[in-house]
């Protein structure tokens, strides 16, 4: 009782400091002249916190099951990293590179560290706990911008937003733009409408998360959104035909490789310019690709920049001039010019085709259809933001998958146990007929 009693306890800490964590979003503090983000001392607290539990009353099981999915999930986060200590010692990278391109791996494997720690302390019901936290920092944000703006103004400029779907913000609308939760609450809808039946159980974690996510509507979030719910669902009606489903899995791989192997392509050879010369908006994006195209080839033999180079040179650039922001928008063409050809395929093929095949090996169909339909959101969002580089989203993926497979797994050892326990009270000739 007092371990259990030590557990709750625990979880409820951790589950407030998670809070923080969403809460803190762009904050940062400094520490002997560099600057670091707030929250990753927090993801540190709570992976120490988890590993202590662990020391003090281990559960193997559980421990098992989140360790070996976590490898798995992290691998497109560590690949760029040990891929970029080639190029780095190629290209004589120079410290503030190498240094944003440790910091960027990790930012984002301490979030995803920290949702394995979450998991395992509070069990399968982490995956809403951290829900709960996104929607909790969203929260106090929309309380202080209704304080600041008035309850009136608020409520009109939400309308505005949702009429003209994003094409006018207003001032407090724009203070409600934090693009990562919205992104990360993306997810969670994805997940709501797969595993549709969270929706009756969860309701309203599930009506609060669309209120959040609308707070912050991106478009291509929303398309992104209803794409993946449409190929989940397509995927579970698949469970039937395995076979089917094991080819169409190697032929979306193989899709989603060219595709964005093509659009880097398209990229660099100026299909933005184009965009704009037929009278298309591209939001500065045209000139901005134009200032990154000297620095890569789309050619097999361009190795890559290494990791943290895109992030350096924004901050060259940003120096020297205020009228652009050089933010890329683009991950496809942010993990290619870091990476080069071989290395972004390779980041692809981890970051899709890996992914769904060890849900589908751990989870089954059910696991399967859920990790397709996020990738399938995630890589939409890909093409027009840098959330490959966002904490929040990736913890988001991160924890429905791993909350997912522990529930199975526990759920099946809980079905042995009882078939054994039933096995071992029956009289003893009923077993032989």
């Amino acid at each position: 009782m007092e371990k259990k009693a030590g557990y709750h306890i625990l979880a409820i800490v951790v589950c407030i400091l998670a809070c923080v964590y969403n809460y803190s979003g762009d904050e940062m503090f400094s520490v002997g002249g560099f600057d670091f983000y707030f929250y990753l001392p927090i993801a540190v607290i709570i992976v120490l916190a988890a590993l202590c539990a662990f020391l003090i009353a281990p559960n193997f099981a559980r421990m098992e099951i989140v360790v070996k999915q976590l490898g798995i999930v992290l691998l497109p986060v560590i690949f760029p990293f040990v891929w970029s200590l080639m190029l780095w010692i190629i290209r004589g990278a120079g410290l503030v590179e190498i240094r944003k391109g440790i910091m960027t791996t990790a930012y984002l494997a301490s979030g995803i560290c920290m949702m394995a720690a979450l998991v395992y302390i509070t069990g399968e019901n982490a995956v809403w706990w951290y829900l709960a936290s996104l929607i909790i920092a969203n929260s106090i944000t929309a309380i202080i911008v209704v304080m600041s703006g008035g309850p009136g103004n608020f409520l009109g400029e939400f309308w505005t937003l949702l009429v003209t779907f994003a094409g006018e913000t207003g001032e407090l609308m724009k203070k409600m733009e934090l693009h990562a939760i919205t992104y990360a609450l993306g997810c969670y809808l994805v997940y709501f409408g797969i595993e549709n039946k969270n929706i009756s159980k969860r309701w309203p974690l599930f009506m609060l998360s669309i209120l959040c996510f609308l707070l912050g509507l991106k478009r291509i979030a929303v398309a992104a959104v209803l794409a993946a719910i449409v190929v989940g669902l397509i995927w579970n009606g698949l469970k039937r035909f395995p076979h089917v489903s094991r080819f169409l899995l190697r032929v979306a791989g193989i899709l989603f490789l060219v595709s964005a192997l093509a659009y880097v392509g398209a990229v660099f050879y100026g299909l933005y310019d184009y965009l704009e010369q037929i009278g298309i908006n591209t939001s500065a994006r045209a000139d901005i690709y134009r200032m990154y195209r000297p620095y890569y080839k789309f050619s097999p033999s361009f190795l890559g920049n290494g990791l943290g180079w895109v992030e350096a040179q924004m901050n060259v650039w940003s120096s020297q001039t205020t009228d652009l922001v050089y933010h890329t928008h683009n991950d496809y063409l942010r993990e290619y010019i870091e990476l080069g050809m071989a290395g972004f395929l390779i980041w692809c093929c981890l970051r899709c085709h890996v992914q769904i095949s060890s849900a589908k090996k751990r989870m089954g169909v059910a696991g399967e259809a859920i990790a397709f339909g996020l990738i399938v959101y995630m890589a939409i969002t890909y093409t027009t933001d840098m959330t490959a580089m966002q904490s929040f989203i990736n913890n988001s993926f991160a924890v429905i998958l791993l909350s997912f497979q522990l529930r199975k797994r526990e759920t099946e050892r809980n079905s042995m146990m009882e078939r054994e326990n039933r096995r071992l009270s029956d009289p003893p000739g009923e077993h032989y007929g």
